[in-house]
This record gives C-alpha cells, sequence and structure tokens, in this order.
C-alpha cells in the first residue's frame, strides 16, 4: 500500500535504520534483530521492478511490514543516496557471549578480533572479506562500530549481519577467559619472532588479531600470543603496513587454502 501519512520517524533507544535491500535481507535472514518496518521506493513497485518485486515478496512471507513511499522520503531518513530505494528501522542485533563463541571454536577454526579499527567502512569492508573466505566468528572490543550499523552493514555487503559477533569484555578480562579456555592467540603483526602467514598452522583453535592502521593491536594480546604472523611482501621496498580490509582479505584467503 502506498503511504500518504508519512513521517520522519523517531527511533527509539537501540533502534537504527539499514539502508539497502542486501543489508535488509542480511538482516532478515540472520534474525538478529527484529525487523520494525521497511520503506520502499513506489516508483520501482509501479513500475514492477523485478528486484522490487522479489523483495516484497520475500518480505510478505516473513510477515515483515513495509510502506511504499517516494523515494525524496527514503532520502530524508537515511545517510545518503545509495540506499537503492529501500530503508528499513530495525532494533539492535543480539551479540554471542563472549566465551560461547570461544567454547564454538573447533579444533583449527578461529574467530578474528578486529582491534583498534577506527573507520566504519573499514570496518565494514574487513567484516566483508573474511566473511568471503569462511570466518563466521568475530570478536569486537566494547568500543566498536556495531554503534554505525547502518554504515558497517552496507560496507560488509550485509555479512556484519550475516556473522556471529561477541563483544569482548576489557583487555586484561578477555586475555584472561581466552587462556582459561584454551584458546591460542595469533597476532597479525611483525616482529623478530614472527613466522610468514604462507608458514602459519595451528591445528587448535584460536583467535587471529588484527589491528587498525593507527592504534594497531593492544599491547595486552600482542606481548601475550602464542605466534606472530605476518605477511611477506615480494617488494622488498614495501616497508608500510597493508590497510586493515587488505590484511584481513591476504589472511582470510590464505587460512581459507590451507583446510
Amino acid at each position: 500500500m502506498i503511504s500518504t501519512d508519512l513521517q520522519i520517524p523517531e527511533l527509539n533507544e537501540g533502534e537504527t535504520i539499514l539502508e539497502g535491500i542486501i543489508s535488509i535481507e542480511s538482516a532478515i535472514s540472520a534474525n538478529k534483530r527484529k525487523i520494525i518496518s521497511v520503506f520502499a521506493d513506489e516508483e520501482k513497485y509501479k513500475k514492477r521492478d523485478r528486484k522490487t518485486t522479489r523483495f516484497l515478496s520475500m518480505l510478505k512471507k516473513n510477515d515483515v511490514p513495509y510502506r511504499l513511499c517516494p523515494r525524496s522520503f527514503i532520502d530524508e531518513i537515511t545517510s545518503g543516496v545509495t540506499h537503492g530505494g529501500f530503508a528499513a528501522i530495525v532494533t539492535e542485533r543480539s551479540y554471542s557471549d563472549f566465551d560461547v563463541l570461544l567454547d564454538s571454536l573447533v579444533p583449527g577454526g578461529y574467530a578474528v578480533y578486529l582491534d583498534g579499527v577506527e573507520d566504519p567502512f573499514n570496518f565494514g569492508y574487513s567484516i566483508r572479506n573474511l566473511f568471503a573466505f569462511g570466518c563466521t566468528c568475530f570478536i569486537v572490543p566494547e568500543r566498536n562500530w556495531m554503534s554505525a550499523a547502518s554504515t558497517v552493514a552496507k560496507a560488509s555487503a550485509g555479512a556484519s549481519e550475516l556473522c556471529e559477533i561477541a563483544i569482548a569484555p576489557d583487555d586484561e578480562n578477555a586475555l584472561r577467559i581466552i587462556k582459561d579456555i584454551g584458546i591460542k592467540i595469533v597476532c597479525a603483526g611483525l616482529s623478530h619472532n614472527s613466522v610468514s602467514i604462507n608458514d602459519f598452522n595451528c591445528d587448535e583453535p584460536f583467535v587471529l588479531f588484527i589491528g587498525g592502521e593507527k592504534r594497531g593491536i593492544s599491547k595486552t594480546f600482542f606481548d601475550n600470543a602464542d605466534k606472530i604472523v605476518h605477511i611477506p611482501y615480494s617488494n622488498p621496498n614495501a616497508s608500510y603496513s597493508l590497510p586493515t580490509a587488505s590484511c584481513a582479505a591476504i589472511f582470510g584467503s590464505t587460512l581459507s587454502n590451507k583446510k
């Protein structure tokens, strides 16, 4: 039904707006947050756009309420014009318990702790790259970018909605819990005792720490790492570090090929 009484929605505490079909579909599939309402471009519906028709059918099948409205209204309630004509009001997502997620890791399996990533796009791209290569478990510090759900979901192409994410306690407690459960700590970095990711093998479950370009991995974890691994550069003059998302793609791809 095309709405004629539209008003800019007032978000309740914990609610946010997801943008684009991919983000909204992923949120529905993951079932980690409630979809309160979806807004869809009425012109696309009138033109019987195939993608729109399919999407609205999926919403009906999942009993998700939606409203058809002018694209200008969707522009107004979102952060830009890259939403493709779709937006959704959603509740805060649920998270995995930190220790439960660690306990779920199988031998040779791993979770990625994204530490010190200061940009929500970089954060989302990193999740997207790792998810593409099979990583479905992520850990983030208490201060993280999950509050910018719309940006993260869009940058990750919905992967941030589909994967399991746990919020870690403070560094000291997180380290204690990891050690108590018996999970290995593997840090991405270059040091005198680091090994190439190509030579890295671990038959035990581990947490792979990947740091942001500015702050990097917390000293608490780096100093207590069971193994430090680096990316071998082909260019001997490349003394710089790669962006976090690029490192994530390389680590994800290399670890995937070792399985």
